[in-house]
């Protein structure tokens, strides 16, 4: 009983033991069997095709696969290839594609006895396979002239409008035109002729199962320098074997430099189906890569279809374009030099450009700039001649401004002209047209530097033939504007380069409230540079006191100004503060105060003081560099020690230096009139004399009496102000 036990619990865990292997076993089996593939997802469905009408059916397989029976047999072909994705094709050809191709492939169904219950899903989300929905429908198996093929229907969402629908996939739309011609017109498929034997052994890394495979294949080796390997995507079956290697290496560069010269060609707009896209104007087992135009005349470059029994799908350079080459080197090549220079220059790459392509972009460059050295004189030279002869100054100033960046403008310009010329490739016409850029960049920002020093110098001069107004600020002016031409170019700069300006202008935006939190003293000498910017408290050479400082103003920044002192040290003060508080120019007047006080001995008579004053008077009317509108000379107090005159006039200077000159003169005027008046000057202090010193001379104080008597009789005596009283005005 026990042995019958042990053996029923070993069989059972075999038994699950096998299942379980069973079911691991079918799981992979059943992916392999129907591998999940990916809804495929438009914008739009066919835009091409303008919106589907009524007749079309396509929200689950089975609709959509009788729809397409019901309308192609009815001769619908139009209506019925909204049944067709046709994503591959070109918007503007899709309803001769789509007609065409419905066409053919109702004509394979036909052929092939395709019944109408052959797709009975009707399920929106389509068939279920292992617990989830397919994406897509196998709706017919065939194995017809030595190929095995599917049809399917695949599902497709539209997202504008919504739309969920089942089409004929792409890779039966691109199979259609190969099956309808081995299948209803009955032509074997090209391949059964080997290809190109006189080149070798296929490499592994030749590859060409489609027409993007092919093309960017062909280019990567003829930018590596491998125009051995280029060779093999060449159909070379018009060459003997023996000259295939030969003439397919020379070949492959000479279209190389053909397709640089007129437009590389991008293969990742090329069909990725192993059998192509259906194309208007084409043939059937061919796809169209490039245009060259030869004499105003187009000529198409074509990749050609082939299948081979152990390749099979093959795509390369047709023969026909092979046959055009040497033609269209002839019109678009480089003659000797493109077929003889070394492979090191197509083979040593840098930055995704071969080292020939750098080597031309220099000499673009040298000879851009050589040129436009020479056609700038031609420009400019002509130029300042003809606004010679105008009555306006400002056209010479930009004649002038043109001088330099003309040449750096033109050399930007004949670049573009060059590269065009050389045929690179779009990596290296790229990187011309950012140097172009940057060049015609730093054109217009030397262009502005200079015509804001022309405009510095137009106000220079103004300021010198009248007003000196906002000179001292020119500097200032000028820096800020070169500083703001800095801050565009930069942010041209930052645009050819492919930086957002305008999202980091937002930036900096949000960010300002911190900027100006950070540098609040920064932004207050700012200000205050512009305060005095406007209000012009000073000039550049001014004599000026800010503050305790005292000096001559040196320079004037953005951000502080700069004083020469008396003691000749450099002493910088902050713009906002210099904004903020008391500067007093010196240097703005123009005329200086004479103000003594004269202090007299009082033993000096009535007389002699009169004297005095009126000899003073006299002075200060009769010197050139007094002031003569308003002056005064008065016998001012009685102070503790002396007598004081008050002398008040000015000086018409406003030079400091020359003002002490004229100071000299005037007291020692006034010191020989006081001792001729016969008195003497107080000492400033209080001396008890034990001795008469400072006795007025008696004799000399009775002459003066007797001279200022008849200076009254005369009416000669000038107490009164330099000035003469106006009429009906009190004298003061």
């Amino acid at each position: 009983m026990a042995s019958e036990n042990t053996l029923r619990t070993k069989t059972r865990r075999a038994l699950v033991t096998t299942f379980a292997a069973v079911v691991l076993l079918l799981f992979p089996l059943a992916g392999l069997a129907a591998p999940r593939q990916d809804t495929v997802r438009y914008e739009t469905i066919n835009p091409g095709l303008g919106a589907p009408p009524a007749d079309v059916i396509r929200n689950s397989p089975a609709a959509a696969w009788r729809s397409f029976l019901a309308l192609a047999s009815a001769g619908k072909f139009d209506q019925a290839a909204h049944l067709l994705d046709l994503g591959e094709t070109a918007p503007g050809t899709q309803k001769t594609v789509g007609a065409q191709t419905t066409e053919k492939l109702f004509r394979i169904l036909q052929l092939l006895k395709a019944r109408e219950d052959a797709v009975t899903t009707e399920d929106e989300a389509g068939p279920s396979i292992g617990g989830q929905s397919a994406d897509f429908v196998v709706a017919m198996r065939f194995e017809r002239s030595g190929m095995t093929a599917e049809v399917r229907l695949r599902h497709t969402v539209c997202l504008a409008p919504y739309e969920s629908a089942w089409l004929f996939s792409r890779e039966t739309v691109a199979s259609v035109p190969f099956w309808y011609r081995v299948l209803v017109k009955g032509e074997a498929p090209r391949g059964a002729e080997p290809l190109d034997v006189g080149l070798g052994a296929i490499p592994q890394e030749v590859h060409r199962g489609n027409p993007r495979e092919t093309m960017a294949g062909f280019l990567a080796a003829c930018q590596e320098g491998r125009f051995d390997l280029a060779a093999y995507y060449l159909d070379l079956g018009a060459f003997p074997p023996d000259r295939q290697r030969a003439e397919g290496a020379r070949l492959a560069r000479r279209l190389m430099l053909v397709l640089q010269r007129t437009g590389w060609v991008d293969p990742d707009k090329l069909p990725t189906e192993p059998l192509g896209t259906p194309e208007t104007g084409v043939p059937e087992n061919q796809q169209l890569f490039a245009v060259v135009q030869v004499r105003h005349q187009p000529v198409e470059l074509l990749l050609s279809h082939r299948s081979d029994a152990e390749l099979g799908h093959v795509w390369t350079v047709s023969q026909d374009t092979v046959a055009e080459i040497d033609g269209l080197y002839a019109a678009h090549g480089y003659g000797w030099l493109g077929d003889r220079a070394p492979v090191a220059l197509f083979a040593l790459s840098i930055a995704d450009l071969q080292l020939w392509q750098w080597l031309a972009i220099l000499v673009g460059l040298l000879a851009s700039w050589l040129v436009s050295r020479y056609l700038a004189r031609w420009v400019v030279r002509p130029l300042r001649r003809l606004v010679r002869r105008t009555n306006v100054e400002w056209d010479d100033a930009m004649a002038w401004v043109l001088k330099g960046p003309m040449t750096v403008l033109l050399s930007a310009l004949i670049l573009l002209i060059a590269a065009r010329w050389l045929g690179l490739v779009p990596v290296g016409w790229t990187v011309v047209r950012y140097i172009a850029k940057l060049i015609f960049l730093f054109g217009i920002g030397w262009f502005l530097v200079r015509l804001v020093d022309a405009g510095a110098e137009h106000v220079r001069a103004t300021a010198k033939a009248g007003s000196q107004a906002g000179l001292g600020f020119l500097p200032v002016a000028t820096r800020v504007a070169k500083t703001v031409v800095v801050i565009l170019i930069g942010l041209g700069v930052l645009d050819v380069f492919g930086i957002n300006v305008i999202a980091g202008l937002g930036a900096l935006g949000l960010t300002a409230a911190a900027i100006a939190f950070a540098a609040q003293k920064s932004l207050e000498n700012l200000f205050g540079t512009a305060s005095i910017a406007s209000d012009r408290p000073f000039e550049v050479g001014d004599f000026v006191t800010i503050g305790q400082d005292t000096g001559t103003v040196e320079d004037i920044g953005l951000r502080s100004t700069r004083l020469r002192t008396l003691a000749r040290t450099l002493v910088t003060i902050p713009n906002g503060l210099i904004a903020a508080g008391r500067v007093e120019n010196f240097s703005a007047r123009e005329r200086i105060m004479f103000n003594p006080v004269l202090r007299l001995v009082y033993g000096t008579t009535a007389a002699q003081l009169a004297y005095v004053i009126d000899e003073i008077k006299r002075l200060l009317r009769t010197h050139s560099e007094v002031y003569q509108d308003q002056q005064r000379v008065r016998f001012a107090a009685f102070g503790e020690s002396a007598l004081q005159v008050e002398v008040w006039c000015w000086v018409t200077t406003g030079d400091y230096i020359e003002y002490t000159r004229v100071v000299e003169e005037l007291n020692f005027a006034i010191a020989r009139i006081v001792e001729q008046s016969g008195t003497s000057f107080a000492f400033p202090s209080r001396t008890v004399y034990m001795a008469k010193d400072g006795v007025v001379d008696g004799e000399r104080a009775r002459e003066i009496e007797r001279e200022v008597a008849a200076r009254r009789e005369r009416g000669d005596l000038g107490i009164q102000d330099g000035t003469p009283p106006r009429s009906g005005e009190r004298e003061r």
